[in-house]
């Protein structure tokens, strides 16, 4: 492996060097070599195996796709890899060093009072001395120097080494009456199986898992997985099936919770059946069609009844978040039937229902109150930023992820301080910010979030379109993080990828180009989230659009760009001057920049040149303001472009008439717009007519009706419309 890496720019990196850039680097490395690897992957074996790049590669290249992508967790321990080896096997370490280097190396917690006891010292003092080349101690902590050690530590042990490094750890932790972790060390050393030990161990996951140790409640779970007989294993395969739903690793999840179907126990299945949907669909990008009759309790029993609308409820939600929704109409009729059999209270349908009203644009979706506060918290915030106060829904976000709130919740029980959760409120944050105009604080949420959170799985990969959006309103391209991510979607989910060219398209500008790859995206059934991403309506045809889920700020903006598009050649000055007015009202620097943008370049198609340099000046501030710096640069662009020739400063040269078709795009029909090009290119009637074998009166007919709509008199006023229009596009 290490011949495929040029070591020269990544060994020995200075350890305080940017988390966010380090990852980025080794992140853009991994895609160059066709390992792409999901950013909080990388982060986690940068933290492991600390900023060694070369040794984080090498790893990767050991891991799985699936691991890669974190559907499935990482191994423990990491691979041994040849940086390791060189930087270890030196054959200089004691053997009694080393003993104690390995069981520093299993302790899950780090604590300094547990490895004295297990090593037999005689106090922390004098294993410090012993160790301080290899073990740093604080505060009554250790961990190690080179943190590569610990992997190389373990994977050159021997079998009968790690089992009694274990039992010593074991020993310590019931002395110190911590009965739990000492099972845990107990069952990781054994040589046969302790079915006594299973059912704790199981238990023991499941508080793990809530109070928001995934990674750990998984570890757990596994061990109580492989010790459990009988009518333990089926707890133990669902603890470990919910810890990895909890941590993001959907194909683990799915595989832990699909072996519970289709024989598993009642209460099991029920339990199990609506995170195997969220993990199936996360893994496949396909919700799974289920019958719920197949799987609703077959009893009276209370318990059942309300586990059976727990189910019901999330999979509605993971319908809803994947526009399914006769799927999930269905779902929530299953949950009203759930908690009436139940004698519930309706915490789970209130909760349900808010959320898939909200991720489904329902026009009923106010009418719901939610109490559970994951739901309540995404509903609320994303309620208050279509009620035109996304400062309050950024709030309500910001004391959710802070823990400042309550977090039990009936809908999400168990999962309220998971990865998992925190994953889809940081997405919700990362797009309030976009709607509220701050690319910059946009983008710093989503990247801090992505090196921590499996933030390509809530709703259905909405991150994915965020942060390619963000990325190119800011520099102009996905970045090395955001296309990580996408790495991590399955292959079926549609992004809209046509959407983000002719953005880039657009912002290079190839109006053109960016106008055909819209009505491309278009033609594909312009795959979107319920939930509104900001993209471009500055050019290709104008699509009709139904409820949208979106601040007011972008609908207003939305309609003012729409008008310009429409702009009557008669009264454009009027109506110019009324849009003008109504953009000041949009708080949006983002939004309002972008309708400034095209007032500034309807103002220079009609002549007003003054106008124009006023709107692209005030569009490129508000741009500057939001981060948006690749819509900044193409104001500067257009900017430079209304200076004088000369010499030294030539403008680039381009098509001004091929151009003016897309400015005419939304006011001409199809045939329309190719004569109005062929008359702007100084073809006759006569000449027009035999090109699209047609009567000459035909094309008189045409001729008149374009005039007509763009409010001019004859071909030399056509024309010259043509090159002015083409020319600020």
């Amino acid at each position: 492996m290490g011949s495929m890496v040029s070591r020269r720019d990544l060994r020995r990196r200075p350890t305080a060097v940017d988390e966010a850039e380090l990852l980025s680097a080794v992140a853009e490395r991994l895609s160059a070599l066709g390992m792409s690897t999901a950013p909080h992957v990388l982060a986690k074996l940068l933290r492991r195996l600390g900023t060694d790049a070369v040794t984080v590669i090498e790893v990767v290249a050991e891991l799985s796709p699936a691991q890669r992508s974190g559907q499935r967790m990482l191994p423990r321990p990491l691979p041994l890899v040849a940086s390791m080896l060189s930087a270890f096997d030196t054959g200089e370490m004691c053997p009694d060093d080393r003993d104690v280097l390995l069981v520093a190396s299993l302790i899950a917690d780090g604590r300094l009072e547990v490895l004295v006891a297990a090593c037999g010292e005689s106090s922390a003092e004098e294993l410090a001395d012993r160790l301080s080349d290899h073990l740093m101690m604080s505060r009554g902590h250790y961990r190690f120097t080179d943190a590569r050690m610990s992997v190389w530590v373990q994977q050159t042990a021997a079998a009968s080494a790690r089992r009694a490094a274990h039992a010593r750890i074991s020993e310590a932790y019931e002395r110190l009456g911590e009965e739990l972790r000492a099972s845990w060390h107990r069952a990781c050393g054994a040589l046969r199986r302790i079915p006594d030990a299973a059912p704790a161990l199981a238990a023991h996951s499941r508080a793990l898992a809530t109070e928001g140790h995934s990674e750990w409640a998984y570890l757990v779970a596994t061990e109580a997985a492989d010790h459990a007989m009988g009518v333990d294993v089926e707890e133990a395969r669902f603890a470990a099936g919910i810890a990895a739903l909890g941590a993001g690793c959907m194909e683990e999840a799915a595989e832990w919770l699909g072996s519970l179907f289709p024989s598993g126990d009642m209460d099991h299945r029920i339990r199990a059946l609506a995170a195997l949907q969220m993990a199936q669909a996360s893994t496949t990008g396909i919700v799974t069609g289920v019958e719920p009759a197949d799987h609703r309790p077959r009893c009276d029993i209370p318990a059942h009844w309300r586990a059976w609308a727990r189910t019901a409820g999330l999979a509605a939600v993971v319908s809803a978040e994947r526009g399914e929704t006769s799927a999930m109409r269905e779902w929530l009729f299953e949950l009203r039937t759930a908690e009436l059999r139940s004698g519930s209270e309706g915490r789970v349908r209130d909760s349900a229902v808010a959320m898939c009203w909200m991720l489904s644009g329902e026009q009923d979706r106010g009418e719901v109150a939610t109490t559970g506060a994951f739901s309540a918290n995404i509903v609320a915030a994303l309620q208050a930023a279509l009620d035109d106060d996304v400062d309050l829904g950024l709030q309500i976000l910001a004391r959710a992820r802070a823990g400042l709130i309550d977090v039990q919740d009936d809908l999400t029980a168990g999962f309220e301080r998971s990865a998992l959760i925190d994953a889809y409120l940081a997405v919700a944050e990362v797009l309030l910010h976009f709607w509220s105009g701050d690319i910059a604080a946009a983008r710093v949420v989503f990247q801090t979030a992505a090196m921590d959170l499996p933030i390509g799985v809530p709703f259905a990969g909405l991150a994915v379109a965020l942060g390619r959006r963000l990325d190119i309103a800011a520099v102009g391209a996905p970045g090395a993080l955001v296309e990580a991510v996408s790495a991590t979607l399955p292959r079926v989910t549609r992004v809209d990828t046509l959407l983000d060219a002719a953005l880039q398209s657009y912002l290079r500008g190839d109006t053109e180009q960016a106008a055909l790859e819209v009505a491309l995206w278009q033609e594909t059934g312009a795959p979107a989230s319920p939930l509104t991403v900001p993209c471009l309506d500055e050019v290709g045809p104008i699509m009709e659009v139904g409820e949208l889920v979106e601040a007011p700020d972008l609908r207003r903006a939305r309609q003012l760009r729409r008008r310009l598009r429409l702009l009557p050649e008669k009264s454009w000055r009027a109506e110019l001057a009324e849009i003008a007015e109504l953009s000041k009202g949009i708080r949006s620097p983002y939004s309002r920049g972008r309708v400034e943008a095209m007032l500034g370049t309807a103002c220079l198609s009609h002549g007003d040149e003054a106008g124009g340099q006023r709107f692209l000046r005030v569009a490129r501030s508000l741009f500057a303001s939001a981060g948006a710096d690749a819509w900044s640069a193409l104001m500067d662009r257009r900017l430079r472009a209304l200076e004088p020739v000369t010499a030294s400063a030539p403008i680039p040269t381009r098509d001004p008439i091929r151009a003016s078709r897309v400015a005419w795009m939304p006011l001409l029909t199809e045939r329309e717009l190719d004569v109005a090009m062929r008359i702007v290119e100084g073809a006759t009637n006569r000449l027009i007519a035999e090109e699209f074998h047609v009567s000459v009166r035909t094309i008189e007919v045409h001729a008149g009706r374009i005039f007509a709509k763009l409010g001019v008199r004859s071909r030399v006023e056509l024309t010259v419309l043509a090159h002015r229009a083409g020319r600020h596009l």
